[in-house]
């Protein structure tokens, strides 16, 4: 594996603001390379625990690309110390998924079962897929573990991509008076809000109600599964209504 070259100060800044600027995917490149020695040291630090190196080396390094185009060099934050934060966080919840994945619990499995079943009942009754809300009020669970059943079995609905509730956007969902969302964004209300969620919860929110991607793309571009954005998703607008909430 070739070692990254390190930049000097001016030279990484002035690539930062060329990328922000104009997202040419050299200056990417040279950035990304300039600071793989982070991922390095990353996946030295957790490799050993029942995950091979190169797969943690992968993970933080896709983070440092993620992070890269979040990043606003005019924010007077180091690049080094906003991307590290990011890269350790996506190697902890690739442990996270990966041990959900290893250990099935017997009532998970039981759970995907009872899942699967009421599914189908209720498609039939209501002439169409029902929603993860639905499903939850049939078998009385909440509705995270019904997200996770479904992701156990590997089932999907078909109004998956669908926000926490269908066509909503997130001022309606978060019950902010709708005033378009350049300034419902810079409200510090909701700044504040957003800024207390985990990264992949706040990136998850960015992707899908500032970029307007479908879960399925969100889920690609993040590197999880498409149950894992909805899981997360939920959460994620929960939090922030009760943060608002609170606020008011």
């Amino acid at each position: 594996m070739a070692k990254a070259s390190r930049l000097p100060p001016e030279t990484l800044d002035s690539l930062l603001a060329e990328y922000r600027q104009t997202g040419d995917p050299s200056a990417r490149d040279r950035i990304v390379e300039a600071h793989l020695y982070i991922a390095e040291i990353i996946a030295r630090r957790f490799a050993g625990r029942g995950v091979d190196y190169d797969d943690l080396y992968q993970v933080a390094s896709l983070a440092l690309v993620r992070a890269l185009d979040r990043y606003d060099p005019y924010r007077g934050v180091r690049f080094a110390s906003f991307v590290t934060p990011n890269m350790v966080g996506e190697v902890k919840n690739y442990f996270r998924d990966r041990a959900r994945t290893l250990r099935l619990p017997r009532r998970g499995v039981q759970l995907a079962r009872e899942v699967e079943q009421a599914r189908d009942r209720l498609a039939q009754s209501l002439g169409r897929m029902p929603r993860v809300d639905e499903l939850a009020d049939a078998l009385n669970v909440p509705e995270d573990h019904i997200l996770e059943a479904l992701e156990t079995a590997g089932l999907t609905l078909v109004s998956m991509d669908a926000p926490a509730d269908e066509d909503q956007s997130l001022e309606q969902y978060l019950g902010i008076e709708d005033r378009g969302y350049a300034d419902f964004e810079g409200r510090d209300a909701l700044n504040r809000a957003l800024d207390a969620l985990t990264p992949r919860r706040r990136e998850i929110i960015r992707l899908r109600y500032f970029d307007n991607l479908s879960q399925r793309e969100a889920a690609a571009r993040v590197g999880v599964s498409q149950m894992t954005i909805s899981r997360e998703e939920r959460l994620a607008l929960k939090e922030l209504k009760s943060a608002l909430n609170e606020g008011n």
